[in-house]
């Protein structure tokens, strides 16, 4: 599965013969893998809305009735085609906001029994790779409360 996932134009060539020889036993693979790369060299260089949608109907065209996976694919594609295509405008993504949702998702579940807001809030920004700014902001608490309890203690040691 690994080779799978990286980029054509990345591999050597024995990673390449490997590649073939396993299209060679499993044709479907290989189709799948050609679809993946070539739909994310279309999202990484089309130039706007028209030619993605140029580029992709002519994937459609190569389908056959018993690629179902990719029909399946194509419908999804055809019910948001337009905020699908809409990336093409700015080249900008709601992927960091997804992703955001996402980490809140799973922290929620993880926080079952956290009795407090405030606890989960902290979790979150722990997970969202503001560790630093909880951290020091916890430091600057436990130093506060350091400093109290020299202060109340002051006088009994020297």
């Amino acid at each position: 599965m690994w080779e799978c996932r990286r980029r054509p134009d990345y591999e050597d060539l024995e990673q390449q013969a490997e590649l073939e020889a396993l299209f060679e036993k499993l044709p479907a693979v290989g189709f799948a893998y050609s679809f993946r790369w070539t739909v994310t060299e279309v999202f990484d260089t089309a130039q706007d809305r028209q030619e993605a949608e140029t580029r992709l109907a002519e994937w459609r065209d190569l389908l056959s009735e018993t690629d179902t996976e990719f029909h399946k694919f194509f419908a999804m594609y055809d019910r948001w085609k337009d905020g699908i295509l809409a990336y093409f405008d700015h080249r900008q993504t709601s992927g960091p906001v997804e992703g955001v949702n996402n980490k809140a998702r799973v922290i929620t579940r993880r926080a079952y029994g956290l009795k407090s807001a405030t606890a989960v809030w902290t979790r979150l920004q722990l997970d969202l790779n503001r560790a630093q700014q909880a951290v020091h902001h916890t430091v600057q608490r436990m130093r506060a409360l350091a400093q109290a309890i020299q202060s109340k203690f002051a006088g009994y040691y020297t």
